[in-house]
């Protein structure tokens, strides 16, 4: 069964979110495969920290059909539409599409070029699918984090209680 990869984070209430999306995520598709949360600083505005993570969910649901509910999901969980992009959020539900071209389903999806220019995302996805690569002559996902300049992007592993 396909693989669908989300990208999950929040700096509002940010653990409790977390948890609320993942439940839902749950019932929906089932049980998921997490990696671990990771704590960063807010990029491109003032705000307070992330915790991001990624999710593995077994599905046949055409992608297009699951950025429908996820971003159903995320209003029920409190965002806000139109916001700037760069601002606080209850919630943001993302998807990685391994092999898709960049943009190739839409606006919620993450691009390559977000993979690798930021550390929430690229650690847990290395974490996930370390054997992943973005391009099929280039490195795997491991090998993206282990370059990675982390001092540009400092991540800290946390545990939701």
């Amino acid at each position: 069964m396909p693989l669908l990869v989300l990208c999950i984070g929040s700096n509002e209430n940010a653990a409790v979110n977390i948890r609320r999306a993942l439940t839902e995520l749950e019932r929906r598709y089932g049980p998921l495969r997490c990696s671990s949360v990771y704590r960063s600083a807010a990029m491109g505005f003032d705000g307070a920290d992330f915790l991001n993570l990624a999710a593995l969910a077994e599905t046949d649901e055409a992608v297009p059909d699951a950025i429908s509910w996820l971003k159903q999901l995320e209003l029920r969980l409190g965002r806000v539409p139109d916001r700037p992009s760069f601002s606080s959020r209850p919630i943001d539900i993302d998807v990685f599409v391994p092999g898709a071209a960049d943009g190739a389903h839409g606006s919620l999806t993450v691009s390559h070029r977000e993979v690798l220019d930021s550390a929430f995302i690229l650690c847990p996805l290395a974490e996930l699918l370390p054997d992943h690569k973005l391009a099929p002559d280039g490195p795997d996902l491991v090998e993206l984090w282990t370059r990675f300049d982390k001092s540009r992007h400092p991540l800290t592993r946390v545990h939701l209680d």
